[in-house]
């Protein structure tokens, strides 16, 4: 595996978001295709992050943990069934307040795009989701998206076989 390629690994049908989309499309394209994550490109297909189902419910209990403290200080002691319904009430607003955002609202700030090129070595992808404790690394080639290689792609190369992103299978990213 040392000196296999990144293009070995790489699922090459890659299902990418738009920065400029809303997190609710982006949201259902991940739901659609079975992914947890997908790279995000701006209108000139320039990979500018990652979105990932952990963003989008980080975000979500980030605002949704604002609102019931400000409700819990400003509260008079309600009955807990009516602070329950308040509550429900509250999550469905911020889930309608995130899924409207656009993804490039709800991208962390400080994330690092980390990238791999076609010849790179599958133990530097290794090495790299390891020292950075993420899941999928993007393909770019002449700065564009070319492929995306993800654990799992990895984990189905060790284990001998295609992976679901190959051979004209479903993607896992």
């Amino acid at each position: 595996m040392r000196w296999m390629s990144v293009n070995n690994a790489m699922t090459k049908d890659v299902i990418c978001v738009k920065v400029s989309g809303s997190v609710k499309d982006a949201w259902l394209t991940l739901m659609e295709a079975d992914i947890s994550g997908a790279p995000v490109l701006d209108d000139s297909g320039a990979l500018v992050g990652i979105l990932s189902m952990t963003d989008i419910f980080r975000q979500i209990m980030e605002r949704f943990d604002k609102a019931r403290s400000l409700r819990q200080a400003t509260s008079s002691g309600e009955d807990s069934s009516a602070m329950d319904k308040e509550e429900v009430r509250e999550l469905s607003l911020v889930i309608r307040a995130i899924a409207e955002s656009t993804v490039g609202s709800i991208l962390p700030k400080d994330q690092k795009v980390i990238t791999l090129s076609p010849e790179d070595s599958l133990e530097r992808a290794l090495h790299l989701i390891a020292e950075h404790n993420i899941n999928r690394l993007p393909v770019v080639h002449s700065n564009q998206v070319v492929g995306i290689v993800t654990r799992q792609d990895i984990i189905w190369l060790v284990a001998g076989r295609p992976g679901p992103g190959q051979e004209g299978n479903q993607p896992t990213h």
